[in-house]
């Protein structure tokens, strides 16, 4: 079973710089955003990217906001012969252009489709093998008094609940300056992990690589 991991945090709070400790060689990054990475990253390379002498370009850097791509994605993770991890970075987008490219479609039908395609990317990222581990990166909304994942309305908050479906969630915040993750939030937050995973903390430094490691470490096969 894979290990799909939910990282939340508003724009700024430090989900893309926590990144920076991965190399090329072990992830792949979906950026459904096109965007300007927040650190120096040597070797990380535009997958596609059409070169100066015509070929093209091979990467661990992707981009898409299609809910199929991404499921597809996830799905040929396993063809990897080396990289384990496969980030997604902003998740709620794929929610958020699917909903805007289906605008003017009447009929409730098109959000049960579009919240069907969210439980099968999360589904999908369970299914993969026991060793890969899948970061989806989301933005936050605050709904009846409690911070949560922000989608793109009551299907998926109240049918699906994505959060529900993740072992690990950890948001992302300033604190005194820092960037940090947040491991365990009160009765008003999602955030969370098993107690054993990162024993006697509730928030540590915002490096995705260390979150990894300490997942790797613990992982139990049942």
């Amino acid at each position: 079973m894979g290990t799909p991991v939910l990282i939340l945090g508003d724009s700024g709070a430090g989900k893309s710089y926590s990144l920076r400790n991965f190399s090329a060689d072990e992830m792949v990054l979906l950026q459904c955003i096109p965007k300007m990475l927040p650190f120096k990253a040597p070797g990380w390379k535009l997958n596609g990217k059409q070169l100066a002498d015509g070929t093209t370009q091979r990467g661990n850097v992707l981009r898409s906001d299609d809910w199929s791509v991404v499921l597809d994605t996830i799905h040929r993770m396993v063809m990897a012969k080396n990289r384990r991890v496969l980030i997604i970075d902003d998740f709620q987008v794929v929610m958020q252009h699917e909903n805007m490219s289906r605008a003017y479609q009447t009929g409730y039908a098109k959000f049960t489709e579009m919240a069907d395609h969210i439980w099968q990317i999360i589904t999908a990222a369970t299914q993969l093998p026991d060793d890969f581990r899948i970061y989806f990166l989301a933005h936050t909304e605050e709904s009846e008094g409690k911070i949560r994942m922000k989608t793109t309305g009551k299907m998926l908050n109240e049918k699906l609940t994505p959060e529900g479906y993740f072992s690990i969630v950890l948001r992302a915040i300033k604190k005194d300056g820092k960037h940090v993750f947040l491991i365990k939030g009160d009765d008003n937050d999602t955030a969370k992990a098993p107690p054993d995973l990162f024993p006697g903390k509730t928030e540590m430094d915002n490096d995705l690589k260390a979150v990894d490691v300490a997942i790797t470490e613990f992982m139990t096969e049942l």
